[in-house]
């Protein structure tokens, strides 16, 4: 499977001025997730602990699949695509099994 990592970063770069939209409550985000947005657009912007890019087309839309992996047993997804903004669609947070197995299996290659 390959990294978009490069193209992730550009995009990130050429549409950061423009803001950030959400496709779910940002209540609901932040409940789930265990911290602000504030804390997470950050996170975005630095690409730290930024681990994998996977790239969708679903309904002709390019979609982005950010892993972000902290440690062995946490980590947290960003599915997105680019817009007028950066329209991030949903975050979820992975739990240290899903991280286990996506270490050996997308990660590695």
């Amino acid at each position: 499977m390959k990294n978009y990592s490069e193209e992730f970063k550009q995009l990130i770069e050429k549409y950061k001025e423009k803001g950030f939209e959400y496709g779910k409550p940002i209540d609901y985000i932040e409940f789930r997730n265990g911290c602000s947005i504030e804390e997470m657009e950050k996170e975005l912007l630095k690409f730290k602990n930024l681990k994998f890019i996977e790239k969708q087309t679903i309904e002709n839309e390019k979609r982005y699949k950010a892993y972000f992996v902290y440690s062995s047993k946490r980590g947290r997804v960003y599915i997105m695509t680019f817009t007028n903004k950066i329209r991030i669609i949903s975050i979820y947070p992975l739990g240290p099994s899903t991280v286990k197995r996506y270490n050996r299996a997308k990660f590695k290659r």
